[in-house]
């Protein structure tokens, strides 16, 4: 059974795969033009815990609030 989380629920060092963008036309067009498609692969940097949640794809990293962040599912990676 595979269970999905969104970015908000993933702790420090987690890995996952980006199965779903949720919300409008606006909020996904904005994360997929900073490279957060289906498919993209994630590592947790900072779990936003006070502040941004802080995600790293490939070489890059990214800031992102917890409302944007709560609008991306995964798929944990062990």
């Amino acid at each position: 059974m595979l269970m999905y989380v969104r970015l908000t629920q993933m702790r420090e060092g987690e890995k996952g795969v980006v199965v779903d963008i949720q919300g409008g036309i606006g909020v996904r067009q904005k994360l997929i033009g900073m490279g957060i498609t289906p498919g993209a692969r994630i590592v947790v940097i900072k779990s936003g815990k006070p502040g941004p949640f802080i995600i790293a794809i490939g070489n890059m990293r990214l800031a992102l609030g917890r409302g944007v962040a709560d609008r991306i599912l995964l798929r944990r990676e062990a």
